[in-house]
């Protein structure tokens, strides 16, 4: 059954890796993205007529992983384009990978496991992907320590959790899990500039003790306690400046963007 949700709350959407179980085509592999990932699965594996007619040669399919929280449908389709094709994303340049790396991602095995491994794991190193709430879950215990490894020597940040979790328990606490913000209180005020909160400005709060600031005021403050300079325009997290919680940024902006629908 699918979950219960508010629609302006949070909207679950993945992008999924599949990998083929017809003999002779145990490596071949396929990206694809869903708001529903066990309805998507048997849509590939013919068990639901509609949809999913490129790899209905290849059937059966397992669904390897999974990987969510994007701030917005868009993102999750951007992502998923530049994982099916690292060769062509200017998100995954030569100039932003690493050259050891380079004959798995642009070579001719784009349907293969190793790639879209090598692929996933590179793009979470890399701007815009590195600084997204993003998380993934596997099933597999070999495939979870297999990505866990190739994460961390790529250097993806350590706020992109990789969970050992069955993927359909994510989509069913999908909602428990969505970051929601209601409207600032009457007079409620920035706790770093000390002005009144808006709705029209992009705000947020703390999820361990509700300290609210302006985005923008908590960006500047973080990037001023920040001792290494970063490419990027905002950062991929914070700590509340009244408890210490460490915040995602991603997390934040999702927020408040269900708030403002």
């Amino acid at each position: 059954m699918a979950p219960t949700q508010h629609p302006s709350i949070c909207t679950f959407y993945c992008c999924y890796l599949l990998r083929s179980l017809k003999p002779g085509s145990r490596d071949h592999v396929y990206v694809g993205s869903t708001p529903d990932p066990g309805r998507r699965l048997r849509q590939h594996n013919g068990e639901i007529t509609a949809g999913a007619v490129t790899t209905r040669s290849r059937r059966p399919w397992e669904m390897l992983l999974i990987v969510h929280g994007f701030p917005s449908k868009a993102s999750a389709l951007q992502f998923e384009w530049a994982w099916q094709n690292p060769h062509m994303s200017r998100h995954a340049s030569f100039d932003a990978v690493p050259y050891e790396l380079q004959r798995t991602l642009y070579g001719n095995s784009q349907k293969k496991l190793e790639t879209k491994l090598v692929a996933l794991c590179a793009m979470l190193a890399l701007p815009p992907f590195k600084v997204w709430p993003l998380q993934i879950a596997c099933p597999d215990a070999q495939l979870h320590a297999d990505v866990v490894g190739r994460a961390q020597r790529h250097g993806v940040p350590a706020h992109i959790r990789i969970e050992r979790r069955a993927i359909g328990q994510v989509f069913e606490q999908a909602p428990l899990s969505c970051p929601y913000l209601g409207p600032p209180a009457p007079g409620e005020q920035c706790a770093l500039c000390r002005q009144v909160l808006e709705e029209e400005r992009p705000w947020g709060a703390c999820s361990a003790c509700s300290a609210p600031w302006h985005l923008v005021c908590l960006a500047t403050c973080t990037e001023s306690r920040t001792e290494s300079r970063t490419d990027s325009l905002v950062p991929a997290t914070a700590h509340c400046t009244e408890c210490g919680q460490l915040l995602i940024w991603g997390n934040l902006v999702r927020a408040f963007a269900a708030a403002s629908e």
